[in-house]
């Protein structure tokens, strides 16, 4: 990430509205000055290589003030000539389209804009800035002339399309080249390349001020030369700066060559002295177009060879760094780790060319990290105390979003950033690239690089850093593996001594390889196998199981079924009523690392919980059988109408069989058949009487296999008579066939009767029409069963799904909020779940989850 500073990007624009009307101004003044008498066109005219130079330099965002910064430099100039204004806004227009034209098909089509050092780049400066333009913009530019001057439409047209042709050939890499060299040159020393470029430039100038020396001019060789083949003598020159300075200085000099040239021409002196103006115009630029082109060709293929043999060089040496660095930590010890760090660090520094490579490494926490080590191409001693959260607040937070710090100068750095440029400072930087090392699960530092200067720090740089970082990550992490593995290794035989639970661990066979002294106390009191290190634990327990140990028989095929991987775990709870009172123990085998490692045998004391559990139990039993009863006393007026009816009909029948006893001649057939109704009644009154028994029936959980759509419709004839004095219509809709859960029948019941009762409340209160409840019982896919219960109240308060199972929540004046706590733990007991939710137009609706009983047909 590289932030930009607000006040550097406001100095940049500043600079760029400057730079561009000055430029425009002298390049204005020497297109004007290269004009052969009475022509309008300039025979080179650079003002639109100026504005196309501008315009590849600055952003897109910046191209419409850097244009307008031009425009008065325009009108000033152009009106001293004596133009009319149409005219030279027309001119404007024509100029402004070619610099926008030459600059958008160049940031269009070159993935770098500002470097003419490939083939493709060279390439999309060519056929943008050098064709396209130029010749697009001269339609409009030779019609304002035309019509304003008189002067011949394809002439204006070609003589206009070539010079701007070789303004933009010649001027826009020699300025976009110099202004991106000038921060190099200027931090540069006095070095053998400055001495050559000096060289060369006195020697390109001894030559062109010899041909155009009046005098020299007459000798007959150079006079020769020099009106045959006026290039002849630059060409050494021109090719010398090209294979030497790349396509920068291909440009300077064939910049300076067409200036020359163009000038000598108007001014008919040197080698044009003797020559037709009007003839050699054309042919010059003609000339100077092949020659710019061929030489900025050749210097793009020299400079793209030059820099990929450098390229190839710094990557080999990088890969031999990275690979000897990678190897270096494979196999090292991590308390070596630490000297080694330190001489590695250097040579990554020389290669990655760098002047400071530091490296912070994350302590227990991420925020504690530390600069570990540091090293620095001055000297300039060990490594500064730095507090990242104190010193580097606004680039720790960074760091620790698991970003890349991408800093190329401090007037980057944003306002937040005000005590991070302070210690920056402190340290002489001026220019920072941070990576991250990050684990698999964990932060483990971070690796600085750090420059004395101003510098940008190229993507193939990022990369190598990155993968300098990933090597070093990978070590830190080994290394923090190790120093744990070691200190575990330490306090493990002190901890497993320490632990009141029996552990035993033996290895991928079964042999014991540490035990702790619990587990001779545990394995005595609980009659498991008393093995001691050294001993095969598996051996043990299958030798016993062979004697007919009951434990041992359980025991053994657990445990090698986790050392042969083929089961992740085993556990096992048995109990033991070897002392006076009965005791219960847990055994748990787990795999040691991985299957083939071995595995860890514990066996623990948990008398006490089941103790605890076997009391919760029976206190949740004798609760459930309270709620039962609450719930049975409500129901007493439906019981007793339902129990009233059978009852009444006995009496009758009894008192009509009677009288046909009483009858001179009984008849027989009457009276057999009032005793069938008689015994009809009875048993209906003995059906109600047991069901109400067996709801009211209190002990142990009886786990049966249980008809669970018979139980429904017996608890739905309990409450029918209470249903139809509170005007409410219980609808049935379970299945035809009989459906089986395994559980305790009258717990079951319990859960649907409470769910018909709260239904029936939930609709007391509405109309009688829209009292309606829905008790449904559905077999889902052969495993599970659902039971459902709808109602047509006013539903569940918002939020409260889930709170109306916990105990003590209630909606009822004088509930007491323990009714569906009770349900839930019956079919969670069960083996099922509960949930409640409101229904889309009215009512909520009740659904319990059951399984189905393994004898049930699926």
């Amino acid at each position: 990430m590289t932030p930009t500073h607000p006040a550097t990007s406001r100095f940049a624009l500043v600079g760029g509205v400057l730079g561009v009307a000055a430029g425009y101004y002298g390049a204005c003044q020497v297109g004007l000055g290269l004009r052969l008498p009475g022509a309008t066109p300039s025979i080179l005219w650079p003002p639109n290589a100026i504005l196309t130079s501008a315009l590849v330099l600055a952003p897109p965002r910046r191209w419409p003030v850097l244009l307008l910064a031009a425009l008065p430099v325009h009108l000033l100039v152009e009106h001293a000539a004596g133009w009319p204004l149409p005219l030279i806004l027309s001119l404007f227009v024509t100029n402004c389209l070619e610099a926008v034209i030459a600059a958008g098909g160049i940031w269009l089509f070159s993935d770098s804009p500002r470097d003419f050092d490939t083939f493709p780049r060279l390439t999309a400066f060519i056929v943008s800035a050098v064709i396209a333009a130029p010749l697009l913009s001269s339609f409009a530019d030779a019609a304002a002339v035309t019509i304003f001057r008189g002067e011949p439409y394809w002439t204006v047209f070609l003589t206009r399309t070539f010079s701007n042709a070789l303004a933009q050939l010649t001027f826009v890499p020699a300025v976009v080249g110099t202004v991106g060299a000038l921060p190099h040159w200027r931090e540069s020393r006095w070095t053998s390349r400055t001495t050559e470029a000096l060289v060369l430039a006195t020697g390109f100038g001894v030559v062109w001020v010899g041909g155009l020396d009046a005098e020299l001019a007459q000798l007959p060789a150079l006079r020769i030369v020099t009106t045959q083949t006026p290039l002849a003598l630059q060409l050494p020159f021109m090719l010398w700066a090209g294979v030497r300075f790349g396509p920068v200085g291909a440009g300077v000099t064939l910049l300076a060559t067409s200036l020359l040239s163009a000038w000598a021409l108007v001014h008919g002196i040197g080698p044009f002295a003797t020559l037709d103006p009007t003839a050699t115009v054309p042919a010059l630029i003609i000339s100077l177009l092949v020659v710019a082109t061929t030489l900025m060709y050749l210097s793009t293929l020299v400079e793209e060879r030059r820099h990929t043999q450098h390229a190839l060089a710094a990557r080999l040496e990088f890969e031999e760094l990275l690979s000897r660095l990678s190897g270096a930590f494979v196999q090292l010890p991590s308390d070596q780790m630490d000297a080694a760090l330190d001489k590695w660090l250097g040579q990554i520094g020389a290669v990655l060319r760098v002047d400071l490579l530091a490296l912070f490494v994350a302590g227990d926490e991420a925020c504690a990290f530390r600069a570990t080590y540091w090293w620095s191409e001055r000297r300039i001693g060990p490594a500064p105390e730095i507090v990242p959260a104190r010193d580097f607040p606004w680039t720790f937070d960074m760091l620790l979003e698991r970003r890349v710090l991408n800093l190329s100068s401090l007037a980057a750095l944003p306002d937040a950033a005000r005590a991070d440029q302070t210690s920056l400072k402190r340290l002489g930087l001026n220019a920072a690239l941070a990576m991250p090392l990050a684990g698999k699960d964990s932060f483990l530092g971070v690796l600085a690089c750090g420059s004395f200067a101003e510098r940008r720090w190229p993507d193939e740089l990022k990369a190598n850093v990155r993968l300098v970082s990933e090597v070093l990550a990978n070590a830190l992490s080994r290394k923090r593996t190790e120093d744990a593995l070691r200190t575990s290794e330490l306090m493990k035989s002190a901890i497993l001594q320490s632990l009141q639970t029996g552990v035993a661990v033996v290895d991928r066979l079964g042999s014991v390889v540490a035990v702790n002294e619990a587990w001779m106390i545990v394995a005595r009191q609980s009659g498991a196998m008393d093995v001691a290190v050294g001993g095969n634990l598996l051996m043990s327990c299958e030798a016993a199981a062979r004697m007919g140990d009951p434990l041992a028989r359980a025991l053994a095929p657990g445990i090698a079924a986790v050392l042969s991987g083929s089961q992740p775990e085993f556990s096992l709870d048995h109990r033991s009523d070897l002392g006076p009172a009965p005791r219960w123990w847990t055994l748990q085998v787990l795999p040691l690392g991985s299957p083939q490692s071995g595995a860890v045998i514990a066996q623990s004391d948990v008398t006490d919980v089941r103790r605890a559990e076997l009391e919760a139990q029976r206190s949740r039993q004798e609760l459930a059988h309270v709620a039962r009863v609450s719930t049975v006393g409500e129901l007493t007026a439906s019981i007793a109408h339902q129990l009233n009816q059978p009852l009444s009909a006995i009496m009758t029948n009894a008192q009509a069989a009677r009288r046909v006893l009483d009858s001179p001649s009984p008849d027989f057939a009457k009276l057999h058949a009032i005793l069938v109704d008689i015994v009809k009644d009875d048993r209906r009154a003995s059906d109600i009487i047991k069901r109400l028994r067996e709801l009211l029936r209190r002990g142990e959980l009886a786990m049966t296999r249980v008809n669970l759509t018979k139980l429904i419709r017996e608890v739905a004839d309990l409450v029918i008579g209470d249903a139809i004095v509170r005007g409410v219509t219980v609808s049935l809709d379970v299945d035809h066939h009989p459906v089986f859960v395994r559980g305790d029948s009258v717990q079951l019941q319990q859960v649907v009767l409470n769910l018909l009762q709260n239904a029936m409340e939930a609709v007391g209160d509405q109309p009688p029409g829209l009292r309606v409840v829905t008790l449904k019982c559905r077999a889902l896919d052969g495993e599970a069963v659902r039971v459902s219960m709808h109602d047509t109240g006013p539903g569940l308060p918002a939020g409260g799904e889930d709170a109306v199972f916990e105990p003590f929540y209630t909606t009822k004046p004088t509930g007491m909020g323990m009714g569906l706590s009770i349900v839930r733990s019956i079919v969670e007991a069960h083996g099922g779940t509960i949930h409640a939710a409101n229904q889309e137009r009215m009512g909520a609706v009740f659904e319990v989850l059951l399984p189905v009983d393994a004898g049930q047909a699926s």
